[in-house]
């Protein structure tokens, strides 16, 4: 046991799950003399950032192991399943009664049910999207919400209708079989500058009008729009392929490119990857 608790990527996961567990003390005022939803927030961004960096760091020092992916998906479901579903609850939900609180574990339940999904189709390849909304998405969602309002004096309290009905669709996208892009996937190519630097201006647009706490939950909404929007595209595409022609009698079949296999070294590459994103 000792060797795990020596290995580098393991301290990041554990920074992770720190970050968590002192949301969770912070939301419950169980730490000062009243709840710091603000600072609640942020540790969970901060337990965001440690997520992201035990893969990268497993990576660099090839030293990804199977207890540490086992490891890794626990911390998931402390970081991003209880710790912003009790934040969600403390901060709005909790005036709603059974129902906040059905809510609550609600986002909860389908976060665990997420990960258990991902575990079980997980095969080491790569690819550019993820079924169903990645519960490290979900939970930082919640997280910029809180932190978005908290800086701008807002209260749960008077948005708590928005805040059910966004745990809600998030708890509901988590278990959907809609697909979302993964961060990891994103190149810098000529037909995706223009899209990057629109998100890029609106967020610090919004970063200038409100205050800069407000960012992360405008990249979150960028990214759930443009994802949304995409599934409505590739809706329209697969009914496409299936007539083989569209309303105008164009052959999309000539026009709609196929979606191109993952060549030999980028599955290795995928495999010794560790997934991390989920």
């Amino acid at each position: 046991m000792l060797k795990h608790f020596l290995n580098p990527p393991n301290w990041f996961t554990s920074a992770s799950m720190f970050c968590s567990f002192y949301s969770i003390l912070l939301a419950t005022g169980a730490v000062g003399a009243e709840p710091n939803f603000y600072r609640a927030a942020w540790m969970l961004v901060f337990a965001g950032v440690f997520d992201m960096l035990d893969g990268r760091v497993a990576r660099l020092t090839g030293t990804g192991s199977p207890f540490g992916i086992q490891l890794d998906s626990l911390a998931d479901i402390v970081s991003f399943g209880i710790a912003p579903a009790v934040l969600i609850y403390t901060w709005a939900l909790a005036d709603l009664g059974p129902l906040g609180l059905g809510i609550s574990f609600f986002f909860f339940l389908c976060g665990a049910f997420r990960l258990a999904r991902f575990n079980l189709a997980a095969d080491g390849t790569k690819s550019s999207f993820s079924t169903g909304l990645t519960i490290t998405m979900a939970g930082g969602t919640v997280a910029s919400l809180v932190m978005a309002s908290a800086a701008n004096d807002l209260s749960g309290s008077e948005i708590a209708g928005f805040a059910s009905a966004l745990t809600l669709a998030l708890s509901l996208l988590m278990v959907s079989r809609l697909r979302f892009f993964e961060w990891s996937a994103l190149r810098l190519r000529p037909r995706t500058m223009f899209g990057l630097a629109v998100g890029i201006a609106l967020v610090l647009v919004v970063s200038m009008r409100f205050r800069y706490a407000s960012a992360f939950l405008a990249i979150a909404g960028i990214y759930l729009t443009v994802s949304m929007a995409w599934n409505v595209v590739l809706l329209f595409r697969k009914e496409a392929r299936q007539a083989g022609e569209d309303l105008l009698g164009i052959d999309l079949q000539s026009v709609l490119p196929e979606e191109e296999p993952e060549s030999e070294g980028d599955q290795q590459l995928a495999a010794v990857e560790i997934r991390r994103d989920r």
